[in-house]
């Protein structure tokens, strides 16, 4: 037998088991429901590329035609199962599309619009993978003909898997009362993105290689207290800082700030740029997330270290976490610099249906490069956009080194750098 037809034959079996599962599972309660959607969306994710690609020929017209009015007792009578030609397998590839549509309907009908305050009322499972599954519409995509899987699989729902390779997926389901009205009235997402002029780094060395312990800006309390203001009258929904620009106690000032209510902040959300600090005897680069109230409400540690090979290494412990926060108008996941732009690995953001992901960075024209090709294919996959604020760093920088570049990505245009470059400390995207 040769390689293409054994694992045509493997998948043909995975496909029996899901099915059944399926089946045993759906209409008992959200929860089963919720395994069985989950089972039969897992195993066309995980066919074969030639077989999954089948899905882009697909008429979204037939689908929506094949899946009205069906049953969860007649979804399972007699499904196509046979793999031996192209046509055999199109037309099973369809059969589970249908019945991903289907039962996705029926998870819409049994879970009700009760709001989702913990991830276990959203956990699926099925045999060693666990997802979560939030029922809520992709921001900026819409199902049409043409499109992959992973486009236009599910239409009204998006799966999060529990784990991406090494890293664990957790859910901050956060009651964000302003981003509520923000979704009531449709409004557009925009960001505030400060830059820091004269910015430098005093710098630490260990056996480990380099690492910042802290920054000198002129008045930075003062420069992002009222960066924040600028963004609160302006009706942003958040203002994100560069990679390695806010240490511990100009954090702590900040949540000092907002929290006592002396300053002026309507926001949801402040990126707060990332920091090393050290947690039981070990160096992160961390990124806090704080609330419009000046409380964290998300943490993302930094998944890779950073080294060009000629100089220092970072000297850091790296994270393993990807949190996932849902706002009642959008979602989000959190990157620094180059757990993003690393165009060498295989960074994990592509199997995060999230619609934008916020990302503190900071390096040169380069760095900015690997942020333009990484947001143009995940665009591509499954319309997320991106937000890369990243504060100018080079070792000799040239004297005509702008402040640093912003990138807001939300469509595939081609992109250069140099189109990028800010020169100001304040600007509003968009996104």
């Amino acid at each position: 037998m040769s390689i293409l037809k054994s694992v045509q034959s493997q998948w043909l079996g995975d496909v029996e088991r899901a099915l059944k599962f399926a089946q045993d599972e759906v209409g008992e309660s959200a929860a089963s429901t919720r395994n069985a959607l989950f089972a039969l969306w897992l195993v066309v994710d995980k066919a074969p590329s030639h077989i999954r690609d089948l899905y882009r020929q697909f008429e979204e017209d037939d689908l929506a035609n094949a899946a009205a009015g069906l049953t969860a007792k007649d979804l399972f009578k007699d499904p196509p199962l046979a793999v031996g030609s192209s046509a055999e397998r199109k037309k099973l590839l369809f059969a589970l599309a249908v019945h991903i549509r289907v039962l996705e309907a029926m998870l819409h009908e049994v879970a009700g619009e009760d709001p989702v305050r913990h991830e276990s009322q959203c956990l699926a499972k099925y045999e060693d993978d666990e997802a979560f599954i939030l029922l809520r519409n992709p921001r900026h995509r819409v199902a049409v003909t043409k499109q992959s899987f992973r486009r236009r699989g599910l239409r009204h729902s998006r799966i999060f898997p529990r784990r991406i390779k090494e890293h664990r997926v957790t859910l901050v389901l956060y009651d964000d009362p302003r981003g509520r009205n923000r979704a009531q009235s449709q409004r557009e997402v925009n960001f505030g993105t400060g830059l820091f002029k004269g910015l430098k780094f005093d710098l630490g060395h260990d056996d480990g290689g380099f690492f910042v312990r802290g920054v000198e800006v002129r008045d930075q309390i003062l420069t992002i207290r009222d960066h924040i203001a600028a963004a609160s009258r302006s009706q942003c929904h958040g203002v994100i800082y560069p990679e390695l620009t806010i240490a511990s106690e100009t954090l702590q000032e900040i949540c000092r700030g907002i929290g006592e209510g002396d300053w002026l902040c309507n926001v949801s959300l402040v990126v707060a740029g990332s920091r090393h600090e050290e947690i039981n005897s070990q160096r992160f680069n961390i990124c806090s997330v704080l609330s419009g109230y000046g409380e964290e409400v998300a943490q993302h540690r930094k998944l890779f270290q950073f080294t060009d090979g000629s100089s220092e290494p970072e000297s850091i412990e790296l994270g393993d976490e990807l949190q996932v926060l849902v706002l009642p108008d959008a979602i989000f996941a959190f990157g620094i610099c180059l757990d993003f732009c690393n165009t060498s690995e295989d960074p994990p953001y592509a199997d995060l249906d999230v619609d934008y992901v916020l990302v503190p960075s900071c390096g040169n024209e380069r760095t900015m490069l690997g942020h333009i090709q990484r947001s143009a294919e995940y665009m591509e996959k499954q319309k997320t956009r991106t937000l890369v604020v990243q504060q100018f760093y080079a070792e000799a920088p040239p004297p005509d080194a702008p402040l640093g570049y912003v990138l807001a990505r939300c469509d595939g245009q081609a992109l250069l750098a140099t189109e990028l470059e800010r020169r100001e400390s304040w600007g509003i995207y968009i996104i």
